[in-house]
């Protein structure tokens, strides 16, 4: 077989091939995943910042505190709130269940049938020390205290909820679009244009779909608003792992500036020029509530806790030391109890 003169000018096309192969470098697995999300009005998490967030919604529970199909029953509070919203079976439980570490455990009701949450539910999680619920005794009325000094539920007393100090309020709206009712997307408009507490709005759009007529929609409402949002692309599992099969570093690669274009498609969408620092950040970021890449963690859903605490004010600093609480009221010290917390009807009345 004839030897490849290189320096022959039919060999010049090949030598140019090869030479773009090795001087192109595959990426590891962990340079992939720095990778996913690209930052241009905030600034790129560290490690010791993404294990702040993991450690925030994970070292406690999540609370449940309450759920309404109405906006006027949502109470008063000095907690900030964030929302999450999209389509209906965008994976909206799914991402809410994993950015809560709970997915055999599931917080968040994960429904096969389009439209079927109902209400506006509000989860507290973070803080001094864990929610939960207490007894407490109404208005001129006492616990009675058993031998065992435990107080028991009796006529007069009630449950009460209870988020800790420093924690933020997590509000999972129904989904909009093919089986949602007209009557449930009016509410929603109503808290994300009149709720004082929102900070942040986090809007899902399936990655393998991009945007929808219905997302142009809520975007449009959002953007008249002026409600703070952030889009989440979800599902991004679908096109980082297209086949059952684990990529290799190079497919990974490949797979990953895929879904690089389609963000950059999707921001065109959502983040017009005549708009750009408006109500909506330009920073897009992609996750998965199905799939891990690295020590076991779902793809992306560090990033996603990250964005969340930056827009509740409770974000770290570089080093992962924890910054100054904030709340959007003043609490009266005699409404916070011997571990700490604060019931959520204290700070009800707190905001007043």
């Amino acid at each position: 077989m004839a030897l490849l003169n290189p320096l022959s000018k039919s060999s010049l096309p090949l030598l140019r091939r090869l030479s773009t192969i090795v001087d192109t470098p595959i990426l590891s697995t962990a340079e992939v995943l720095r990778s996913l999300n690209t930052y241009t009005e905030t600034h790129h998490p560290n490690e010791a910042q993404l294990e702040y967030a993991y450690k925030y919604f994970t070292s406690q529970s999540p609370q449940f505190l309450f759920g309404t199909s109405r906006f006027r029953e949502f109470p008063d509070s000095t907690s900030p709130e964030i929302t999450f919203l999209g389509r209906s079976n965008v994976g909206k439980s799914s991402l809410l269940n994993a950015l809560f570490n709970r997915p055999n455990d599931k917080l968040a009701y994960v429904s096969k049938r389009p439209g079927r949450t109902r209400a506006m539910n509000a989860f507290g999680i973070g803080g001094a020390s864990t929610g939960g619920q207490k007894r407490h005794a109404r208005p001129g009325m006492s616990l009675e205290i058993m031998a065992n000094d435990e107080m028991t539920l009796k006529k007069g007393s009630e449950m009460r909820n209870f988020i800790g100090r420093g924690g933020l309020v997590v509000v999972d709206l129904p989904g909009y679009g093919h089986g949602s009712r007209e009557e449930w997307g009016k509410e929603v408009v109503k808290y994300l244009q009149m709720r004082k507490q929102l900070r942040r709005a986090f809007l899902l759009i399936d990655a393998e779909h991009g945007v929808k007529s219905s997302d142009q929609h809520m975007l449009d409402i959002l953007q008249e608003a002026g409600t703070p949002h952030q889009i989440i692309l979800s599902k991004s599992d679908k096109l980082i792992y297209p086949t059952a099969n684990t990529p290799s570093p190079g497919k990974l690669q490949q797979h990953m500036e895929k879904l690089h274009q389609i963000t950059e498609k999707v921001r065109e969408k959502v983040v017009p020029k005549g708009k750009r620092g408006n109500a909506v950040l330009n920073d897009i970021v992609c996750c998965s509530s199905a799939k891990t890449l690295d020590r076991g963690r779902m793809i992306g859903m560090d990033e996603v806790r990250w964005a969340v605490l930056q827009a509740a004010g409770l974000q770290c600093d570089v080093s992962g030391r924890k910054g100054k609480l904030e709340q959007l009221g003043k609490i009266d010290d005699a409404a916070i109890d011997e571990d700490g917390m604060v019931s959520w009807e204290a700070m009800s009345g707190a905001s007043k």
